[in-house]
């Protein structure tokens, strides 16, 4: 039942997260294979000295094996190795600690097998190669060994200068094996750490190529992505959607009279007040030149009027230098609006639909919002400093 509830909890996961478990718990699968081998070298070692065990001794043996394994599978499976992450970050070293008490377990049992059970633990130094870190491996190594040591000084043959030269081998090359196993783990953090700078210099350029550089606002090719997901939502869920074309007004007579320098910190200037007059759902784009782009989104044309008209308003209160000159007294900006469906069902007439709008309101005095209307030419005007009627919430 708890290996069901993980599989259920798994699917639920981060792929990440899920990847890490799988990869642990396939681990686990994989060093069961290593005792299964060693409780066969054991059976073969009593049967050639002919101190053959006794199937419940060997019962035992597996029973413990399989526990130990089922309690190291089910921590890897559940997630319970977040208990000793902050040092076992791999969950490498708690199954060493359990290859430690088996394997000298097993040479208790048939001390003439330790000679060769002796040498799996290199075996397990290998399959955590590249996980490993060289000191906690050797910790391990020198822990094994003394281990080993203990149980061989209490069975039948024990003579401590062969032991030791068993030993020596067995730590020379687990010295190797760890050392090893440090420098692949060194190589493998290099390589995550150059994947996330390249994902993360991919992912900065792919925005780099969606926003205008001048503005920091997205630019036409993000707004026309984003329009088409945003009409395609709504016709599913049946919601509103609002898009104005927004232009400065004699744009080309400031930047006569104050520089193109100065109206490049206008128009930055204007998107992020624009910008701060919409929801994060909301987007501002840079449609061209002097141009922009507002679409809301579950924004009936009532709502939306009031969003517009505190763009204009706020545009208008900026403290520009020069902005007296013009003749509003101020830089303002002109907007015309479509919605949908009233308006139109595609990206495209939307648009058309909002700049037709928009040179009405450059006709009309400009500084003002106009609205589109379908069928027809009729249109909703708001003003500098009206307020829109409840009537004009179809328009």
């Amino acid at each position: 039942m708890q290996l069901f509830l993980a599989m259920v909890r798994n699917a639920q996961l981060p792929d990440s997260e899920a990847r890490r478990r799988r990869a642990q718990a396939r681990g686990i699968l994989i060093s069961a294979l290593g005792y299964a081998t060693a409780l066969g070298v054991i059976e073969l070692t009593a049967r050639l000295w002919h101190s053959p065990l006794s199937p419940s001794v060997m019962a035992k043996l597996a029973a413990v094996t399989a526990a130990v394994l089922a309690g190291l599978y089910l921590m890897a499976a559940t997630g319970a190795t977040r208990w000793v992450r902050s040092w076992d970050p791999h969950f490498v070293y708690v199954p060493l600690l359990a290859t430690v008490f088996l394997l000298n377990l097993y040479m208790r049992a048939v001390p003439d097998a330790r000679w060769v059970l002796v040498h799996g633990w290199l075996g397990s130094l290998g399959l955590v190669a590249g996980f490993g870190a060289v000191w906690p491996l050797l910790g391990l190594t020198a822990l094994y060994l003394a281990t080993y040591l203990w149980v061989a000084s209490g069975g039948p043959g024990f003579y401590l200068r062969q032991e030791l030269v068993v030993v020596f081998a067995v730590a020379f090359a687990s010295v190797m094996c760890s050392v090893a196993s440090e420098r692949f783990r060194r190589q493998r953090e290099r390589s995550k750490q150059l994947a996330r700078q390249l994902e993360e210099a991919n992912r900065r350029l792919a925005d780099l190529a969606l926003r205008d550089p001048l503005t920091g606002v997205h630019n036409r090719r993000y707004l026309e992505e984003f329009l088409a997901q945003q009409l395609a939502r709504a016709q599913r869920q049946h919601t509103p959607v609002l898009v104005a074309m927004v232009d400065l007004d004699d744009f080309k007579l400031y930047n006569d009279t104050q520089g193109h320098l100065a109206g490049d910190e206008v128009l930055r200037r204007v998107a992020d007040a624009m910008r701060c007059c919409v929801r994060r759902s909301d987007l501002v784009a840079r449609y061209g030149g002097e141009e922009f782009t507002v679409v809301l989104v579950d924004t009936n044309p009532h709502d939306g009027a009031r969003v517009l008209e505190r763009i204009r308003s706020a545009v208008a209160s900026l403290p520009l230098p020069g902005a007296e000159l013009l003749p509003w007294g101020s830089v303002t900006v002109s907007l015309g609006a479509a919605c949908y469906p009233e308006d139109g069902f595609t990206a495209q007439e939307l648009l058309t639909r909002a700049d037709d709008a928009l040179y009405r309101a450059k006709t009309l005095g400009k500084n003002r919002v106009e609205f589109a209307r379908a069928p027809g030419p009729t249109t909703t005007s708001v003003p500098e400093g009206t307020r829109l009627a409840p009537d004009l919430a179809r328009g």
